[in-house]
């Protein structure tokens, strides 16, 4: 049963280290040539596992969150997919529409592993979710200017591109709070539903 309920993430993970490894071997096919898979075989299981890692470091002992690990690990099966099928160079929309789904995944994901609908006050959900999905977008673009853009030929249109993948992201993040506090309410309805319906002193006998 345990291992059952790790199903999801280690199937994300598997295919995903799958596609890295064929990429790699093939990197002289066109959807993989001059993208660096040869690192990205190395930092995206270990970005992928940070987050379990943690949770098992510091959270051990409570219920696992596996649908948030599914989530903050789905965006890097995308990714390498989109380039595995072609769909970077193929479909012009596709970067754009993987910024705002991959941001709203990651930060839905990251969400629930730390508990954000349960969160007291309401406002500081924005913080976490908001702040924190705009903030790894700012890091997402840093690592992107570092390793493709700083030498390559899109340096004349990075600026521009750069907005455009942080405004998405923080797009995304603001979806993933909206699905956040509607998580936080159904919550609070069936506590509240819980409370209403536990017998009370009144009907204790006397």
């Amino acid at each position: 049963m345990q291992l059952k309920k790790w199903a999801g993430p280690g199937v994300v993970l598997i295919a995903t280290i799958a596609q890295l490894v064929v990429a790699s071997v093939a990197s002289d096919l066109p959807q993989f040539a001059g993208k660096g898979f040869g690192a990205r075989l190395v930092l995206y299981p270990l970005m992928m596992l940070v987050v379990p890692v943690w949770w098992w470091t510091v959270k051990r002992g409570t219920r696992p969150p596996i649908a948030g690990f599914t989530l903050t690990m789905t965006p890097f099966l995308i990714d390498v997919t989109g380039n595995t099928l072609d769909l970077y160079d193929s479909i012009s929309w596709w970067d754009d529409a993987n910024h705002f789904v991959n941001w709203f995944l990651l930060c839905l994901g990251l969400a629930l592993v730390l508990d954000v609908p349960s969160l007291r006050p309401a406002w500081a959900r924005a913080i976490v979710v908001v702040g924190g999905g705009a903030l790894l977008a700012l890091l997402w673009e840093l690592g992107e200017w570092y390793a493709f853009i700083r030498h390559g030929t899109e340096l004349d249109t990075a600026y521009e591109d750069t907005l455009g993948d942080m405004t998405l992201g923080t797009c995304g993040a603001v979806l993933a709070l909206v699905v956040t506090v509607v998580i936080g309410r159904r919550r609070s309805s069936a506590s509240a539903r819980s409370a209403d319906t536990s017998p009370g002193f009144a009907s204790l006998p006397t």
